[in-house]
C-alpha cells in the first residue's frame, strides 16, 4: 500500500523531474521515498543524515543560526535537503533529493520553492 507521503514524493520527483525523493528521521530512517531503481534510499538517507550533523556542528561551533537547507552542486547533479524541525524542537526530519542540474531557470526557481 502506498503511503500518502510516498504520493508526495512521487508528485515531487514529476515535478522536479527528481531521479529520487525521500523523507527521513534526522538519524537517517527512512520513513518514506520514491526514487530510481539504480539508487539506494538507505544510502542517500544516510549520507543526508551526515550532512546534516556536521552542518549542525558548524552551526554551532561558529555560533550560526539553525540551518534551513543544504544544497551541494556537482559538475551534473545536486543534493538538495531541507531540514524539517517540529515546533517542540525535538523531532528534526530531512527532505532529501537527487536531481541533474536543471536545464533553465524555471526549474532553478522550482528547487528555491522546495528549499523555502
Amino acid at each position: 500500500m502506498v503511503s500518502r507521503l510516498e504520493l508526495v514524493l512521487k508528485e515531487l520527483n514529476e515535478n522536479g523531474n527528481f531521479r529520487a525523493s525521500l523523507f527521513a528521521t534526522s538519524s537517517g530512517l527512512v520513513l518514506a521515498s520514491q526514487k530510481e531503481e539504480d539508487i539506494d534510499e538507505r544510502v542517500v538517507a544516510a549520507m543526508g543524515s551526515l550532512l546534516s550533523d556536521s552542518a549542525y556542528k558548524a552551526a554551532e561551533e561558529l555560533k550560526l543560526s539553525d540551518i534551513q537547507s543544504m544544497r551541494i552542486k556537482y559538475m551534473e547533479d545536486y543534493i538538495i535537503m531541507r531540514n524539517i524541525i517540529l515546533s517542540n524542537k525535538k523531532n528534526q526530519f530531512l527532505l532529501a533529493v537527487l536531481t541533474k542540474l536543471p536545464e533553465n531557470d524555471e526549474v532553478e526557481r522550482y528547487f528555491d520553492q522546495l528549499l523555502t
